[in-house]
Order: C-alpha cells, then sequence, then structure tokens
C-alpha cells in the first residue's frame, strides 16, 4: 500500500505549525537562529528541532567548563547539529510531530522513492509555512536558517544544504554552506 505523501503533508504542516509556536513562547526572550526538520536514515520518523544563541552559549559553556572541551570544531557541532539543540517538539506536554512521526513510522513502504517523497514532502511543509511568514518576515527571518537533516547518516550534508537552498534566502544558503568552513577536518 502506498503512503500518502499528500494527506500526510497536510498533517504535517498543521503539527509542524501548532509546534513551533508553542517551542516559540518556550524559548521567548531567546534569539532564535535555526530550527530544523530532522529524520533518521529511512525517513522513518521526524521530529522539530530549533536552537537559540542563548541555548548555544550554555551548551559552549557546559563543554567548555563541565567536560574540558573548547575548540571551534565542537562549537560548530554544537551550532548545526539538531541533536545537540536544547529544544524540540519532545519537550511540549501536547506536541502534535510525534503522532505525525507515528504515522511515517506505520508506513510500509521505506524504499528509496518513498525515502525522496518525504523530503520533498516536508520541504514543502517547511516551504508553506515559510510562506505564511512563520519563521519572521525580512531581517528577522534572515537571522533564522531553515533546513532538514538526517541523522547518522552519510547523506546529512547534502541533505541539510539542498534543504538550506530550497527554504532560505540566498543569503542565508551561503552563510550555512559555509557553516564548517575553517574548523579543519
Amino acid at each position: 500500500m502506498t503512503f500518502a505523501f499528500e494527506e500526510w503533508k497536510e498533517e504535517l504542516t498543521e503539527a509542524l505549525r501548532a509546534d513551533f509556536k508553542a517551542l516559540s513562547k518556550r524559548i521567548a526572550g531567546e534569539t532564535l537562529y535555526a530550527a530544523a526538520l530532522v529524520t533518521d536514515s529511512h525517513a522513518g520518523s521526524v521530529y522539530l528541532g530549533v536552537h537559540t544563541e542563548e541555548a548555544l552559549r550554555r551548551r559552549i559553556d557546559y563543554c567548555k567548563n563541565e567536560v574540558g572541551i573548547d575548540t571551534p570544531s565542537i562549537a560548530a557541532a554544537l551550532r548545526w547539529t539538531p541533536d545537540e539543540w536544547e529544544y524540540s517538539d519532545g519537550d511540549l506536554a501536547e506536541g502534535k510531530m510525534p503522532q505525525v512521526s507515528r504515522r511515517l513510522f506505520d508506513r510500509e513502504d521505506y524504499s528509496i522513492e518513498s525515502q525522496a517523497a518525504f523530503y520533498e514532502t516536508a520541504s514543502e511543509a517547511l516551504r508553506r509555512l515559510d510562506d505564511e511568514e512563520l519563521f519572521g518576515t525580512g531581517a528577522a527571518r534572515e537571522a533564522v536558517t531553515l533546513f532538514l537533516s538526517v541523522t547518522d547518516d552519510d547523506r546529512t550534508d547534502e541533505v541539510e544544504n539542498y534543504s538550506a537552498k530550497l527554504l532560505n534566502p540566498e543569503a542565508v544558503y551561503r552563510r550555512f554552506l559555509g557553516r564548517f568552513d575553517g574548523i579543519g577536518g
């Protein structure tokens, strides 16, 4: 049975809208710089992660003071790896994304074509919400980077870069492409 990605896109869009608004209230007073829709290697789950400059500073300080690590590569990883971020839909008592993720998980087809349909659908949902100005307008929007990410996968950079190009103004995309420049290999 073919998974109804078009129908799921509406559910995803509604869940993203609701959970992003709830997370925005939770991070009120902090400076949002990124929001990512994150999946696994088979596009069998999905969650919304967001990060702020203040939360990033807390993470960097923790690594420096408690773990004894203070390098540019750690700072870049903490900035741009959603699994390291402080906020996600999992923080919400009544988040909508877990139900959407469960429905995605329950599909029968995990083929390459199904994964491609997931990425297309997820990008369209984020683009729709961006068109609704959910992530801000003008300078406020240009301060936020939207992207899709895939955890623990050789395609992570490819997915993140491609989605960032689709979802952001050109200047934001260019800045994102340089996220790991100058930190060594």
